[in-house]
């Protein structure tokens, strides 16, 4: 090219490609959903009652101290999408967030696991991690549906892997970051609703008086409830198109040139970066 005529074009189409970058990205729209049904699973004590806090202001994750024989507490939440993301939606970030309220121990690491059971919130209501007798439908250590369907597994059916993970200490909020795998759970959830049983939390098992306490759905104050915010690009949008003027175009190729190498939107086959595979979905829809 004539040194003439790129010292005009290449700063004109980097000064659009860079345009087109901070544009804002119609596409995607974001969501914030409170849980629908939250319980805490109670491991039995040398007792063997079954134990239940379905309709309790706090769900609880870890280990109790001596008094309560070292049992263990998972916590149980459900959100729901139908009616909010459209089936064939395409997910792009998940994060979860909730309130801490209480705790007798430091830092551990809380993780989040996939459910693989349905499972019930009745009404058994308590104040602190010990629970009450549960009432039918409450989610218990053995039981999904108190007392007639049981866990697979006492103490819940969940992936052994965790989705996210994240360290509390202190009380106040925290956010679980979005994770390929926290993703995979919501597209799995929205493309077939009946397999969304949620997410188990749990938390440092090993040790004594690690037990925290969270803020439940129930609780006084719903900004403190469970809560997950999704982005995700509705069903009728092709891939690609990055910016949502339903064309793939010029401008969507400079928004995902602009993000090259990097994570976010213009990463259209979700495997964690912008690069070629992105590039080839964008031009096998490409309209001009």
């Amino acid at each position: 090219m004539h040194s003439a005529l790129r010292s005009v074009v290449v700063p004109a189409l980097v000064a659009s490609l860079l345009a087109c970058a901070a544009a804002p990205n119609a596409a995607a729209d974001t969501v914030s959903l409170r849980s629908v049904a939250d319980g805490t699973l109670i491991q039995p004590d040398s007792t063997n009652i079954q134990y239940a806090l379905g309709a309790a202001y706090n769900i609880y994750c870890g280990r109790v101290g001596v008094n309560g024989q070292g049992t263990l507490r998972r916590a149980l939440m459900r959100f729901d999408f139908l009616g909010v993301i459209p089936v064939g939606s395409t997910i792009l970030a998940v994060s979860f967030k909730d309130y801490m309220s209480q705790t007798n121990s430091g830092a551990s690491d809380l993780k989040l696991h996939r459910v693989l059971q349905s499972w019930g919130e009745g009404g058994s209501f308590a104040f602190g991690g010990g629970g009450t007798l549960p009432e039918p439908g409450d989610a218990t250590w053995n039981y999904r549906f108190y007392p007639t369907q049981q866990w697979s597994t006492p103490g819940g059916s969940f992936v052994a892997a965790p989705s996210a993970t994240k360290s509390v200490n202190a009380v106040g909020f925290y956010t679980w970051a979005t994770t390929n795998s926290l993703v995979a759970d919501v597209q799995g959830w929205v493309n077939d609703p009946s397999t969304n049983f949620g997410w188990v939390m749990i938390g440092n098992e090993a040790t004594l008086d690690t037990a925290k306490r969270f803020d439940s759905r129930e609780g006084a104050d719903p900004t403190r409830a469970p809560t997950i915010t999704i982005t995700y690009t509705p069903a009728n949008v092709a891939p690609g198109d990055l910016n949502g003027d339903a064309k793939v175009n010029g401008i969507d190729l400079g928004i995902m040139l602009a993000a090259w190498g990097g994570a976010g939107p213009a990463d259209i086959d979700r495997d964690g970066i912008v690069a070629g595979g992105d590039l080839g979905v964008m031009l096998s829809n490409w309209t001009g």
